[in-house]
């Protein structure tokens, strides 16, 4: 080769080498493009979703929390859940332990309906109108295990409630109860006081007032163990 052909013999060399490259990026290039528009099959994180169970019914329609009570004592909470009307009531009482359910044969429940006392044996009284009468239900956790009182408990004259009347830690039930007999006339108000054990057992009656407006402590009304006598029958 003579020496005026090597300057061209090495820039074509460098040409060559030049497209070959070229040629190696483009090819590169395109299959990273490839690879980007492949959907991958590997496991991808997805986002959590929120767990989803069943809906609680009251009647058919789901229900709607109407209030809660807090009962820290042992950590548990009563939720009072009814319809958007306040019918088909239940008690969902939820702790550690679980929760558990109740259906209430009220008719019309609110917000105020229930009330719960924390004690020995802890209490909750579900109320309502049953005609012109007030009636309640009466939960009791024995040992963390609830129940419901059968039959409810009712007053001809108004006032439910839970008080603990004979001192033994335990929320008894307070009722007041018409007086009036069969032959008084239909203006009469008068009324006694009745406590009964949250289980159902009498405790006793109080002697006849004028009025529910003039039984002692009115209208937070806590009879005195020495005010009560055996209920008349």
């Amino acid at each position: 080769m003579s020496r005026a052909s090597r300057p061209v013999y090495i820039a074509v060399v460098a040409a060559v080498l030049v497209l070959v490259a070229a040629i190696g990026t483009t090819v590169v290039m395109r299959q990273l493009r490839d690879a980007a528009a492949t959907p991958s099959t590997g496991t991808q994180p997805t986002a959590p979703t929120a767990p989803t169970g069943p809906v609680q019914l009251c009647g058919e329609t789901p229900c709607v929390k109407l209030t809660s009570v807090s009962m820290p004592q042992f950590k548990e909470t009563v939720d009072l859940l009814a319809d958007g009307k306040g019918h088909d009531a239940r008690l969902r009482i939820t702790s550690e332990r679980g929760a558990v359910l109740f259906s209430s044969q009220i008719a019309t429940v609110d917000a105020k309906a229930i009330t719960c006392e924390e004690g020995k044996t802890s209490v909750c009284l579900l109320q309502g109108k049953d005609g012109d009468d007030l009636i309640g239900e009466v939960f009791t956790d024995d040992r963390g295990t609830w129940r419901q009182t059968q039959p409810p408990f009712s007053s001809d004259a108004g006032y439910l409630a839970l008080r603990d009347v004979d001192g033994d830690a335990i929320p008894d039930v307070v009722t007041t109860q018409s007086r009036c007999g069969g032959n008084m006339p239909a203006s009469c108000t008068k009324v006694a006081v009745a406590v009964f054990q949250a289980t159902g057992e009498e405790i006793g009656c109080t002697n006849s007032y004028a009025s529910s407006q003039q039984v002692p402590g009115w209208p937070v009304v806590t009879p005195q163990p020495m005010q009560l006598i055996e209920c008349p029958s």
